[in-house]
């Protein structure tokens, strides 16, 4: 009894059970450790799996889009302008003293050509980007001031089909803003293209808006879903009475 009651055994006994302590802290510590990394892992895994799902979304629906854009351009192309082409053609062999009807069948097939080319732009492939871009803003002009700058730091022009047609629907979309709601009377473009990225500013001197207050419509979603398609990003700065700025970058993998 004496020989427990020793400095020294007392001494041993608490050494013992703080190093049992210690050991089942550290135990404790790492499995909650462990449990914690699992939670984390298995949370990044969710959040990929939710990403890559609406990526696929996004996948599926501008391709779903792309596909309807091309049908209605197609039958745009050869069914309605080849029957105003007939059309045309008749009152000009009837000899027809109705030169406004004849006119207005002109301004008809015109019109169905633009948007046959809005939709599905031809010779895609094979067209630089600068020449789209300023194909698209070509027919604006009659509304607006447009003041294209193009900075070109590349020969050769890499960018692929699939890249242009969605940079291409992102700026018909900015510009169709810019029509309904900016009430603005200039536009300018800065189009920068190199070996490491290609950016594009897109700058109007409209009404603008308080960029704090502004919701997300359909046009902007749109946008949005093209650019992140396209991995890109994207900015807009706006204040009243000073325009809108559109700023878009994408980076060459």
């Amino acid at each position: 009894m004496e020989e427990w009651k020793s400095p020294e055994t007392l001494v041993l006994w608490i050494t013992i059970i703080a190093g049992l302590l210690t050991v089942l802290l550290v135990f404790i510590v790492l499995l909650v450790r462990i449990i914690i990394k699992k939670i984390v892992k298995t949370k990044i895994a969710e959040a990929k799996a939710k990403l890559e799902h609406q990526q696929d979304l996004i996948k599926s629906s501008i391709t779903t889009q792309e596909k309807e854009r091309k049908r209605i351009a197609s039958d745009l192309h050869d069914d309605l302008i080849g029957k105003l082409t007939v059309i045309k053609l008749q009152q000009e062999v009837s000899n027809s003293t109705d030169t406004a009807s004849i006119n207005l069948i002109n301004e008809c097939i015109k019109t169905a050509r633009r948007i046959s080319h809005d939709l599905s732009p031809p010779l895609l492939e094979y067209t630089p980007l600068p020449d789209l871009i300023y194909e698209i803003f070509e027919p604006w002009k009659t509304k607006l001031s447009i003041n294209p700058f193009f900075d070109i730091r590349q020969n050769e022009d890499s960018h692929s089909s699939e890249f242009k047609i969605q940079l291409i629907r992102i700026i018909q979309e900015v510009i169709t803003n810019i029509d309904k709601h900016a009430n603005a009377s200039e536009i300018n473009v800065h189009y920068r293209q190199s070996n490491q990225s290609t950016i594009l500013t897109i700058k109007d001197n409209g009404i603008g808006y308080n960029s704090a207050n502004q919701k997300k419509g359909l046009g902007l979603k749109n946008i949005e879903s093209r650019v992140h398609y396209l991995k890109g990003s994207y900015r807009m700065q706006s204040e009243i009475n000073k325009g809108t700025s559109s700023i878009f970058l994408f980076k060459h993998q």
